[in-house]
């Protein structure tokens, strides 16, 4: 269970759960923290932010008619004039946006403003990763767009309990491509109230500067610097917990970590926090922020499964969006996840599907007392699925987040990989075939490994699986890849 780190005059740190008294006190504990309370609309009644919004969802559109190439195209196409779209509610009368329409011309998704200001320049690009053509989408940032990254970053810290004064690591890869993960890790430390914040360097090498490290300079450099705050790919840093933790490490003064960019179920949770005691530490929070490029940054979890807050409601309005009729769905039912931007000026978003299926609800929290939208669980212990990963195998629709969420919690397996492949890979019409790729942990019986992931997705997906034991680099090899791949269908395509 996560806890509140509150300083005391004293000097000494008083560690408290997560309630909305708790979190009241760790607010006024912090001098940055207690002056943007006022502003906070987190904390507002939930008609005052709704009216917010409103205000902010109008100026945006301002914005947008005058200077949005794609929307104003949009707009033309569909009869839709500025009278039509005056509040959140008329969202609905806007069709979709998707990847691929963003994806075909990202400078049509640029607000190019007839008046442009200092704060209209650009200040940086970042790009998304993984998309099926790859080849990385500019996102673009102003001068404007940044000031609100940065007040998001700071209020998704107070949100999600970060150590005060504390010293971070950002262990997100130095990549080919400028990606959130880095920048904004970077962020923090910029914001971090006082924070030291270390750099891992860690990725794919590039010859000509050799600036990238290896794992193991990571690793020193969290035991030597007594890094308390880690920011990184969840699949990442639990190799790096492994690796440190056959080494003997002292990581003792861990105490809060954001795995981030994939899910991050239960039983991974509670693997690496078991792992981080053995070297010390005494009670790590293991969160599980749910991010994304069109973000900018990501909603923090203000204590264990309490759901993803959205830090920035006067930035961000999110839906979740009935599938077949492109209508919003009552809170707490599931459905496509979709952004709309509601105070950009670089790359503007109106109900862009994200490429998640999940749920949302807007009712106060009943750990951290706030307001505004955040996520909740509807598959296993995790918070989204991706609805390019929803697979036919063997005539039957199914979820592999619900796969993974059982092998994941199954315990022996230290690392997996899931794939879908035909029972003879030379034979196109043959059976398709699921397979089970475990890294197990050696002092547990793999026979039983392999009887209870058999057993518990024949229950969960009415599935045998084939269940096959491997080295771990044979599944994720941190050098060579961001992040594990834990799903991959091998099936030939249809022609």
């Amino acid at each position: 269970m996560s806890v509140l780190y509150i300083p005391q005059p004293d000097g000494t740190i008083d560690k408290v759960p997560v309630t909305p008294e708790n979190t009241r006190r760790y607010i006024e504990s912090i001098p940055l923290y207690r002056d943007d309370d006022d502003d906070d609309p987190l904390f507002w009644p939930q008609e005052k932010i709704s009216e917010m919004q409103n205000e902010m969802f109008k100026r945006q559109m301002e914005w947008v008619w005058d200077g949005h190439d794609y929307y104003k195209k949009v707009f033309r196409e569909n009869g839709i004039k500025p009278e039509d779209i005056q509040s959140l509610d008329d969202l609905e009368k806007l069709p979709l946006t998707h990847k691929k329409e963003y994806m075909a011309d990202p400078d049509a998704f640029k607000l190019k403003p007839s008046n442009p200001t200092l704060y209209d320049w650009i200040f940086e690009v970042t790009y998304t990763t993984g998309s099926t053509t790859g080849v990385p989408t500019p996102f673009w940032n102003t001068i404007h767009d940044a000031h609100g990254i940065w007040q998001m970053i700071f209020r998704g810290m107070k949100l999600g309990g970060f150590p005060p004064y504390s010293v971070g690591i950002n262990l997100f890869p130095l990549g080919p491509v400028p990606h959130i993960g880095f920048f904004r890790s970077r962020d923090i430390g910029m914001m971090g109230l006082g924070a030291l914040n270390m750099y891992g360097c860690t990725g794919m090498m590039y010859p000509e500067f050799p600036v990238h490290r290896t794992m193991d300079y990571a690793i020193d450099l969290i035991e030597k610097g007594k890094a308390e705050v880690w920011l990184g790919i969840a699949s990442f840093m639990r190799r790096l917990i492994m690796k440190a933790e056959s080494e003997g490490r002292d990581f003792s003064a861990t105490k809060h970590i954001q795995a981030l960019g994939e899910a991050c179920p239960q039983a991974m949770r509670e693997d690496m926090k078991k792992r981080l005691q053995n070297m010390g530490a005494e009670d790590p929070f293991i969160s599980n922020s749910y991010g994304f490029t069109e973000m900018q940054g990501a909603m923090p979890e203000c204590t264990d499964f309490s759901g993803c807050h959205n830090p920035s409601p006067n930035l961000y309005f999110f839906e979740v969006i009935d599938e077949e009729t492109g209508k919003s769905v009552p809170d707490g039912d599931r459905g496509l996840f979709c952004i709309t931007h509601l105070n950009r000026r670089g790359t503007v978003l109106l109900r862009y599907v994200i490429g998640d299926l999940g749920a949302i609800t807007r009712e106060t929290c009943p750990h951290c007392g706030r307001n505004g939208e955040r996520t909740v669980i509807v598959v296993g212990s995790t918070y989204a699925t991706r609805t390019s990963e929803l697979v036919n195998l063997k005539g039957t629709l199914i979820n592999p987040e619900i796969l993974r969420d059982e092998v994941a919690n199954t315990p022996g397996v230290k690392e997996y990989q899931i794939v879908f492949t035909k029972k003879d890979p030379e034979d196109p019409f043959s059976l398709d075939e699921l397979i089970v790729k475990v890294a197990p942990d050696e002092s547990f019986d793999r026979a039983k490994i392999e009887n209870e992931i058999q057993t518990k997705l024949v229950t969960a997906v009415e599935m045998r699986a084939k269940v096959e034991f491997v080295e771990m680099e044979e599944i994720f090899d941190p050098t060579v890849a961001l992040k594990a791949y834990r799903v991959i269908d091998m099936r030939p395509t249809e022609g």
